[in-house]
């Protein structure tokens, strides 16, 4: 059996599992909102899509969809899924999985995984071996989720964030997520291995795509993020303001 068959099946079969566990459990019993339970469901789509199929299979060996596949699953899905309030029903913060979200700890995992992926050996192995690029998207999936928790709404916070730690976090994300997507961008060489049957010319043509597209998406979607944070505070501070006026 083909390694993409092999992949698509245990992605395809993860995704069900979710979707199934998730809407099995009715959602609204938790307090979770149809508008939360479609963003779960818009995220499962989304993965459906990048790591099933087509999209998948051509991310191997095209830095371009390498990169696009890269994008959606870490600044994405990642917060889809968490704005998806998945945790309200598994209970994480009851586990000591909780100790990892925190805020500076969520923020070290996404950095590290970031540029580990994309400026390291773990980058050229990528797009050399199908087996190392598949375990490098559950990284991205991972960190995101981790990253994302404690600074969005919808899931029980095992620790006190503040609001302004919140749109802070995701302000200096920013700086280098954006950054990668430049270097990649306006580099002269390759900056990762390319596979065996790529000519160097169109290696470096895809490279450029992948981080233009990553500079521009990186900073729309981020944009929208902090966005969203920036809103929960002013809530938050309407709310408190209106308790004090009681």
């Amino acid at each position: 059996m083909k390694l993409n068959l092999i992949w698509d099946l245990f992605f395809g079969a993860a995704i069900s599992g979710a979707g199934w566990g998730y809407f099995r459990a009715k959602p609204s019993k938790f307090g979770i909102s149809a508008g939360r339970q479609a963003l779960f469901g818009v995220s499962l789509a989304l993965l459906t899509i990048v790591l099933v199929g087509p999209i998948a299979h051509t991310a191997v060996n095209n830095f371009t969809f390498h990169m696009i596949q890269h994008i959606l699953l870490m600044m994405l899905i990642a917060p889809l899924i968490v704005l998806g309030a998945p945790f309200r029903i598994l209970r994480i913060d009851q586990t000591l999985i909780k100790y990892l979200l925190k805020p500076e700890i969520g923020f070290g995992i996404f950095l590290v995984t970031l540029i580990a992926t994309h400026f390291s050996p773990l980058a050229n192995a990528g797009m050399r071996n199908p087996n190392i690029h598949s375990l490098e998207l559950i990284l991205f999936i991972l960190g995101g989720v981790i990253y994302y928790y404690p600074v969005m709404e919808g899931n029980p916070h095992p620790f006190h964030v503040p609001y302004s730690t919140r749109v802070i976090s995701l302000f200096a994300m920013m700086l280098p997520e954006t950054m990668t997507g430049f270097f990649l961008y306006s580099g002269n060489r390759m900056v990762h291995s390319l596979p065996s049957t790529t000519p160097f010319a169109t290696g470096l043509k895809e490279q450029h795509a992948g981080g233009a597209i990553m500079w521009a998406m990186g900073m729309m979607i981020d944009t929208v993020w902090i966005v969203l944070a920036a809103r929960d505070w002013f809530l938050s501070e309407a709310k408190l303001a209106e308790e004090e006026d009681e």
